[in-house]
């Protein structure tokens, strides 16, 4: 059967899509409604083992999910890696399309990950919605403080948010009318923390649907909520080829930049990356530490720490250690143990 290359412009309301043959012919390109139907019914059309590429949009991910039945691959791109269609003087729907219908015959693409399970797509759903929520219940106790110093009134610390403090630092704005804004806006910020504390409690319950989700939470330090945000922010173990992918994925990596053999900066952390991973590695940590009994990750920060000399830098090889392990957990399918570094020597499991 022969080989096509699909490349599909998707917008709100009409999608290009555009074929190639496996030489680079051009076949066809067509104007279609956005649609499941018809997304599903051009590359249908085009015949052949089909490889779709998509460019990542809101829709990118919906999309996957449709025609990722219909083809033999379906992948998206990062549009800001791909120079030749972003940076174009000339840039219509039709001619993109064609673009990436190219680019997925050459495969040089920068894939950005979307899962196809549906009960993970649900659960990174949650998670978004629910840190949506902590950045706008943080953005508002924020204003709430800065109205109240536009009044004369200087709060510090998290007590102004309570009933009382908030009782006593209204009481000292002198403005009928900026007190009635600023009660108002407290009121909005109790139904924030009430829709948050939902939030909350709906990821949770999709993360304990999830099997892999319920044995991280063997590990020392992991809980419920690291391990339902871990699943959603990961997706799928088999997107990393190793554990030092994670690691930089999750903002531990280090920078490396020399020539000739000689550094030109001084190392640092990687800020690319996701941030909530790295969160997420550093409360399992000190969650861990505070327990009583001995446990491996105890035993890991004080094997880096007699070699690194160092509090910083030992914590941070022990955050790359746990997110190491739940990926080689979910990876593999195996179960957490506790004991593995001891089977297998001091320098611990090979991941």
């Amino acid at each position: 059967m022969s080989r096509v290359y699909i490349g599909i412009d998707l917008a709100a309301k009409c999608c290009w899509g555009a074929t190639r043959n496996q030489e680079g012919g051009f076949l066809n390109s067509e104007k279609f409604k956005t649609s499941e139907e018809n997304l599903i019914a051009y590359v249908k059309a085009q015949g052949g083992e089909a490889t779709v590429l998509l460019e990542e949009c809101d829709l990118a991910g919906w999309a996957q999910r449709v025609l990722a039945p219909h083809t033999q691959k379906v992948a998206v791109c990062e549009p800001r890696a791909n120079l030749w269609i972003h940076r174009d003087a000339v840039k219509t729907d039709k001619i993109d399309a064609a673009k990436l219908s190219d680019i997925a015959r050459l495969g040089n693409y920068k894939e950005v990950y979307h899962t196809t399970d549906e009960s993970i797509y649900e659960l990174q759903v949650a998670v978004r919605a629910y840190d949506r929520l902590v950045g706008r219940v943080k953005a508002l106790k924020n204003q709430i403080k800065a109205e109240l110093r536009g009044a004369g009134v200087i709060a510090e610390g998290a007590g102004v948010y309570g009933k009382k403090g908030r009782q006593r630092a209204l009481a000292l704005v002198a403005s009928p009318l900026l007190r009635e804004i600023i009660a108002c806006e407290y009121e909005h910020l109790d139904f924030l923390v009430r829709s948050q504390a939902e939030a909350k409690r709906r990821f949770v319950r999709l993360g304990q649907e999830v099997g892999i989700v319920l044995a991280w939470q063997e590990m020392p330090g992991v809980g419920p909520v690291g391990a339902a945000k871990f699943c959603a922010y990961i997706k799928c173990p088999h997107r990393f080829a190793n554990k030092g992918q994670i690691s930089r994925y999750s903002r531990l990596g280090v920078t490396q930049s020399e020539t000739g053999g000689r550094s030109l900066r001084r190392q640092h952390l990687d800020p690319s990356g996701n941030g909530a991973l790295k969160d997420i590695s550093n409360k399992a940590f000190r969650a861990a530490m505070r327990t009583r009994e001995d446990n491996l990750i105890k035993r890991a920060y004080a094997r880096s720490l007699a070699v690194t000399g160092k509090e910083d830098h030992a914590r941070l090889n022990v955050q790359r250690k746990i997110l190491a392990i739940m990926w080689a957990m979910w990876r593999d399918g195996t179960a957490y143990d506790d004991d593995i570094d001891m089977k297998n020597g001091a320098c611990g499991a090979r991941l």
